[in-house]
C-alpha cells in the first residue's frame, strides 16, 4: 500500500509539475509575443514622426497607446536619450525601466520592453513601453491552487482506497501465510493430512487458497510415490552392481583385444611400409651398383698406377743411396749417369705430377661411395617414430644421391634451395617420400620417350617449409588424379608398381603434420608440393588436395 501511495504521489507531482510548466511556458510565449508586437507596431507609428522630430504626432500616437487598459506607461527617447514624448499611469510616474526577459521575473506586475529605432543601422532612438500583467500572473496562481487541491483530493482518495484493499488482501494474505508456515513445519514429518486452508468467497485469493491446498495434496502424493520409487531404487541398485561388475569385466577384455588389434595393424603397417621400402631398394639396387662400382673401378685403377709408381721411386731411392757410398769420382760420375738416364727414360717430373691427382680422384671416389652407403642405410632401416632437427635440403641431396642411376639418363635434375632453418621431422621415412616422388616424376618423364626436366624448388613460408617436385613427364588424368592417394592404386603395369608408394607417402606427410597438393595436365607433366611445419607440431590438418 505505502508503494502504491508513493508511486501515485510520485505520478501527481510530475503531473503537476508537467502542467505549471506548460500553462508558464504558454503563458511566458503569449505575453512575450505580445509585448514584442505592441513595441514592433509603436515603434514603426513612431518613426518618421521620431525622425522628423514630429513631437505633436508622437504625443497623438502616446496617447493612441495608452488607451490600451494594459499599458501602464510609454516613452520616446531621441539617440541621447532625451526624452519626446511620455505618458505614465498614476503611481507609475519617474519609474525607472529595468528591461524583462521572462515572465517569471517580473516582481511588479509590469512587463517593461525596448525597441530602438534605427535606419540603415543608424541609431536615432527607442522606445519604451510598460505592459500590466498582474492579471495574468492572478490567472496562472489560481490555476495552480486548483491542480495542487485536485492532486491532494486524488492522493487522499486513492489513499482510502489503499487502505481498504489492504485491509482486505491482509485478512485473506494472513491465512495463506498460516498455511504456508504449517506446511514447512509438515516437512520433516511428510504429515500434510491438517496442512490446509479455508477458501472464501470467488476472487483471486480464492484461487490461490485453492491452488494451495492442491499443492499440500500433491506434495502428501509425491512423497508416498518417491517411498515407493526409492524402496524401488534400492532393490534396483543391489541388481545393478552386479550387472555393472559383468559389463566391466566385458569391456576390459574387449579393451585388451582391441589394444592387441591395433598392435597387430601398427606392425603389420610397418612391415607394409618396409616392404615398400625394400621395393624401392630393389628398383634402385643396379643404379646404386653400377655408381658404386664406377668409383670402385677407377679408385682401383689407380691404386694400380700409383702402386707401379711407388716401385719407380723405390728404385730412384736405391740408386740415390748407392750415390751417396761412392767415393771414387768416375764411380760417382757413373752413377749420377744411370740415375740421370732413368729419371729421364721413366718421366719422373709427369709421375711426380700425376700422383696428387691420382689419390685426390681416389678419395672423391670413396666419398662418393661412402655417401651412397650412408643414403641407402638411412633409406633401408626399419623406421621409428623418433624425429629430429636436420636439413631438409641435405635430406633431399642425399636422396637425389640415391637415385641419380635412374635419372640422369633420362632428365636433367634443377634445384633452387633457398637458405633454410633445420626442420624437425623423421630422416628415414620423409627420405621415403622423396624417393618415391622422385622415381614416379623420372618414370613419368621416360614415359614420353624424350629427354625432360626435373624442377626442385625449397622455399620458407612463416612457420612452414615448402617442396615443389615438377617434371615434364606425361601427367596424370583427372580420372586418376582424384585416387591418386588410394592403396594399391596404380597406372603402371602389372608387375611393375605396388600402388602404395604415394599412400604411404601422404601417410608419412600425414604423421608431420604437413599437407600435400597436387595439380597435373595429361601431356605436360606433374608438380606435387609439399608443406612441412619448422616445429614438427600438427598445427593444421593434414590433407591431400588435387
Amino acid at each position: 500500500m505505502a508503494g502504491t501511495a508513493l508511486i501515485e504521489a510520485t505520478l501527481l507531482l510530475i503531473l503537476i509539475i508537467t502542467s505549471l510548466s506548460f500553462i508558464n511556458a504558454l503563458i511566458e510565449e503569449n505575453v512575450v509575443k505580445r509585448a514584442e508586437t505592441t513595441a514592433n507596431l509603436f515603434s514603426s507609428i513612431s518613426r518618421n514622426a521620431l525622425l522628423s522630430l514630429d513631437l505633436a504626432t508622437l504625443e497623438t500616437s502616446t496617447d493612441e497607446l495608452m488607451t490600451n487598459p494594459d499599458i501602464i506607461y510609454v516613452r520616446i527617447y531621441d539617440s541621447n536619450y532625451q526624452t519626446l514624448a511620455s505618458r505614465e499611469r498614476e503611481g507609475y510616474q519617474s519609474r525607472p525601466f529595468i528591461e524583462d526577459n521572462s515572465v517569471q521575473d517580473i516582481d511588479d506586475s509590469v512587463y517593461d520592453i525596448s525597441k530602438r529605432v534605427t535606419v540603415s543601422d543608424q541609431f536615432y532612438g527607442e522606445v519604451q513601453i510598460g505592459i500590466d500583467v498582474a492579471s495574468v500572473q492572478a490567472s496562472v496562481l489560481t490555476i495552480r491552487n486548483w491542480i495542487i487541491s485536485l492532486a491532494l483530493l486524488e492522493m487522499m482518495l486513492v489513499a482510502l482506497f489503499s487502505f481498504g484493499l489492504g485491509t482486505y488482501l491482509t485478512s485473506q494474505l494472513k491465512s495463506l501465510r498460516k498455511g504456508a508456515r504449517d506446511m514447512l513445519a509438515a516437512i520433516p514429518t511428510q504429515q500434510y493430512a491438517d496442512v490446509t486452508i479455508p477458501i472464501k468467497g470467488k476472487d483471486e485469493l480464492a484461487e490461490l487458497a485453492q491452488s494451495f491446498n492442491t499443492l499440500v495434496d500433491t506434495l502428501a502424493s509425491e512423497y508416498r510415490t518417491r517411498s515407493e520409487a526409492e524402496q524401488e531404487l534400492i532393490d534396483f541398485n543391489a541388481s545393478l552392481e552386479q550387472t555393472i561388475k559383468e559389463r566391466t569385466q566385458a569391456l576390459t577384455d574387449k579393451n585388451e583385444e582391441l589394444l592387441l588389434s591395433n598392435k597387430n595393424l601398427k606392425e603389420a603397417q610397418q612391415q607394409l611400409f618396409q616392404a615398400e621400402k625394400m621395393a624401392s631398394v630393389g628398383q634402385l639396387a643396379a643404379g646404386v651398383a653400377h655408381e658404386i662400382n664406377n668409383p670402385v673401378g677407377f679408385v682401383s685403377s689407380n691404386l694400380n698406377t700409383l702402386k707401379d709408381y711407388l716401385s719407380l721411386f723405390q728404385i730412384l731411392m736405391d740408386m740415390a743411396k748407392k750415390l751417396k757410398s761412392e767415393t771414387e769420382e768416375s764411380a760417382l760420375h757413373q752413377r749420377i749417369s744411370e740415375l740421370q738416364a732413368f729419371y729421364t727414360q721413366h718421366d719422373m717430373d709427369f709421375i711426380s705430377e700425376d700422383v696428387g691427382p691420382l689419390i685426390d680422384e681416389s678419395i672423391e671416389g670413396l666419398q662418393r661411395v661412402s655417401e651412397i652407403v650412408k643414403g641407402l642405410k638411412v633409406f633401408s632401416r626399419v623406421d621409428s617414430d623418433e624425429q629430429q632437427w636436420f636439413d631438409l635440403n641435405h635430406c633431399i641431396n642425399t636422396t637425389l644421391t640415391m637415385v641419380n642411376n635412374k635419372l640422369k639418363y633420362i632428365c636433367k635434375v634443377e634445384k633452387q634451395f633457398a637458405d633454410l632453418p633445420k626442420v624437425f621431422f623423421n630422416l628415414g621415412k620423409l627420405t621415403q617420400v622423396f624417393t618415391n616422388l622422385l622415381m614416379n616424376a623420372g618414370q613419368a618423364i621416360e614415359a614420353t620417350g624424350k629427354q625432360g626436366v626435373i624442377s626442385i624448388v625449397t622455399q620458407r613460408e612463416g612457420n612452414n617449409v615448402k617442396v615443389r617436385i615438377q617434371d615434364s613427364g606425361c601427367g596424370i588424368s583427372q580420372e586418376n588424379l582424384d585416387k591418386l592417394f588410394n592403396p594399391f592404386f596404380t597406372t603402371k603395369p602389372e608387375g611393375q608398381g605396388t600402388g602404395l608408394g604415394l599412400s604411404i607417402t601422404y601417410g608419412i606427410i600425414q604423421e608431420h603434420g604437413g599437407q600435400i597438393v597436387v595439380s597435373s595436365t595429361p601431356g605436360e607433366g606433374s608438380l606435387f608440393e609439399i608443406t612441412l611445419p619448422i616445429n614438427g607440431q600438427h598445427d593444421q590438418s593434414p590433407v591431400a588436395t588435387v
